[in-house]
């Protein structure tokens, strides 16, 4: 699968998921919000350890670099 997720992307989604997760792991909330905040957590973790966001290939979103026009390299 291709993958649609921009570095900056990756990196704050993998801040989020791991503030959630904690927020998770505390136990100050009720089973269904800790529930739906491990779910969230676990959702923003998988998206950035793949870079695969499906919300994303839904709405055609596209973050990912495109590497294939070589413009990233400095012309001699």
């Amino acid at each position: 699968m291709k993958q649609n997720v921009g570095i900056l992307d990756t990196a704050i989604r993998s801040v989020i998921a791991c503030v959630v997760l904690a927020l998770a792991v505390e136990g100050m909330f009720s089973t269904v919000v800790t529930s739906i905040l491990v779910l969230v957590g676990a959702m923003l973790w998988l998206s950035s350890s793949f870079g695969v966001c499906f919300l994303y290939k839904a709405l055609g979103i596209d973050t990912y670099p495109d590497f294939s026009d070589d413009s990233f390299h400095p012309q001699h």
